[in-house]
């Protein structure tokens, strides 16, 4: 049976609150809190401004905006799940698509993004929705990962390749658009559109299987009909042995990327 990402339908997981959980290790790992205080600086918030987290999960970084900025933040999430751990976290909490936001033209001074347009079915959509929002003069800050950039060290690099490329074009939606951020971005009238690379390298096997699920990334293209089945175990036992021998390491490349609208730019006909 092919199964979706456990992000693309949270609701729908035999124990959707896992996934609140599963967030919650993730956003508690060094190169995430690094990477998501970088975010916030590239929001330039500004109190009493007003801000919208698209796609907020369990509401951490939404949270950590408001408590560290003195801002408003609406924390945005198509699960359910999600936003009702983000109210309970004292947030105010919406539940939409991200392809069609329930707010007038320009409502917010500024919006994000993180780890979510990967996950989505139209994220062009969900750009453009983003940027109707946002006020004159505001900003818009993306941030996903690349899987166009992974790299895994193990001995047989044509098997580490087959299955990093079956997690970049299968497993994920959108798992190469990240290094379109800009462009897309430009498209839509944004100015100083900027992006920063935040490589993160995992040397501690146990991070990388417990937090992605990396051991089992072979049996799924495989389940997918992508992989030979026989490979699965020889992928296994050679991720073994790369740990065995000290030398394991994956890393896959985070962009971030932001610009900000013009400040003589109208609000939306229509809104």
């Amino acid at each position: 049976m092919t199964r979706t990402h456990g992000f693309v339908d949270v609701d729908g997981q035999e124990r959707p609150e896992d996934w609140v959980r599963v967030l919650d290790r993730i956003d508690a790992e060094p190169f995430y809190r690094a990477y998501k205080a970088r975010v916030r600086e590239l929001l330039r918030p500004a109190a009493p401004g007003r801000y919208l987290d698209v796609g907020a999960g369990s509401g951490s970084f939404a949270l950590a905006l408001a408590e560290q900025h003195g801002v408003e933040v609406v924390a945005l999430d198509r699960a359910a799940t999600m936003a009702k751990a983000a109210r309970s976290r004292g947030l105010t909490s919406a539940v939409a698509d991200a392809a069609a936001l329930p707010f007038a033209g320009g409502t917010f001074a500024g919006t994000v993004a993180d780890r979510v347009l990967q996950h989505l079915a139209d994220p062009t959509a969900a750009m453009a929705e983003m940027v109707r929002v946002t006020a004159a003069g505001g900003r818009v800050v993306l941030a996903d990962p690349d899987y166009d950039t992974q790299v895994l060290d193990i001995e047989d690099q044509n098997l580490a390749r087959a299955v990093l490329r079956f997690r970049a074009d299968h497993l994920l939606r959108n798992g190469t658009l990240a290094h379109r951020h800009a462009g897309l971005l430009t498209s839509h009238g944004l100015t100083g559109v900027a992006v920063e690379a935040h490589p993160l390298v995992v040397r501690d096997p146990t991070t990388v299987d417990n937090v992605m699920g990396l051991r089992t990334w072979a049996a799924t293209a495989a389940e997918r009909g992508h992989l030979d089945s026989g490979r699965v175990a020889e992928f296994e036992e050679a991720v073994d042995r790369s740990i065995a021998e000290r030398r394991f390491l994956y890393a896959v490349t985070f962009f971030v990327t932001s610009g900000s609208l013009p400040a003589d730019r109208p609000t939306p006909a229509g809104d």
